[in-house]
């Protein structure tokens, strides 16, 4: 009876819903049946939800199967970093220990472990580098930390790709990092250079902040400006009652005047790196 739930389950694996797949995978892994196997493997590599494949990670290391190990292994390279963690811990509860030096890099990594990473010289940096493209900054930042550690010229192929990187913390960590790889100072600012620029545009927000006072400081990302644009927006209905229709506008575009040479000041004093 067990044996017709699994293959009951594992037929409706192809569900159009992600929350249906996640839900049968949970329940596979609770149910620990080795035929499930075969059918987890692709998903684990190939579903796009990476909560469905982070899920399969976990109900393959439940099962136990070391048919599925080759797999798991696989997925250590995973695009997201939930499911290489939960592959990491898969792999670790079925006793897997990497033998080869990459492959411990590889796994210490997608099990959030930076700090145990060797510091040797001939600590393989493929891995690390592979890294330094992943989704989430906080991954590419622990990254470039361990570049920065390991003294190894061969990090230096790393060096640009860091350096333009769009979070400020990486780029920051790799001004830090590198130059214990022996790449020199005068490479960084030229480095630093060639990123893509993300800083926000004075002039919109200057135009926003004269037509729509406080929109423009939202838009440069302050809490406070939308209360700014709604407190504007009340003064003049109520002044509106009380005086013509074009005081209050006229004094609310004086007040708006005074917001545009705030911001344009404001964003020269910002730094660009």
């Amino acid at each position: 009876m067990g044996r017709i739930t699994v293959q009951t389950l594992l037929s409706a694996l192809d569900h159009p819903a992600s929350s249906m797949r996640l839900g049968i995978v949970e329940v596979l892994g609770n149910l620990r049946d080795v035929h499930a196997v075969p059918t987890l493997l692709p998903l684990l590599s190939g579903d796009e939800s990476n909560e469905v494949r982070w899920a399969c990670a976990i109900s393959l290391g439940e099962i136990g199967d070391e048919t599925a190990r080759p797999g798991l292994i696989a997925a250590l390279r995973d695009p997201d970093k939930y499911v290489r963690y939960g592959v990491a811990l898969a792999l670790e509860k079925n006793g897997w220990i990497p033998l080869d030096p990459e492959g411990r890099v590889w796994f210490l990594s997608a099990a959030q472990r930076w700090d145990q990473i060797p510091g040797d010289t001939g600590t393989p940096v493929a891995p690390l580098i592979h890294h330094l493209r992943d989704y989430d900054p906080g991954i590419r930042q622990h990254a470039v930390r361990v570049l920065g550690e390991l003294h190894d010229p061969a990090a230096q192929v790393a060096c640009d790709l860091a350096l333009r990187d769009s979070s400020t913390q990486v780029r920051w960590e790799a001004v830090m990092a590198f130059p214990n790889c022996n790449i020199p100072l005068m490479h960084l600012p030229r480095g630093l250079s060639r990123r893509r620029r993300e800083r926000k545009n004075p002039y919109a927000a200057m135009i926003l902040n004269f037509f729509f006072i406080g929109l423009g400081y939202s838009y440069l990302g302050m809490w406070w400006g939308f209360l700014l644009f709604q407190i504007n927006v009340t003064a003049i209905l109520i002044m509106g009652l009380r005086f013509p229709v074009y005081i209050p506008y006229l004094l609310s575009y004086a007040v708006s005047t005074v917001a545009v040479v705030h911001t344009w000041f404001y964003l020269r004093r910002l730094p660009d790196l």
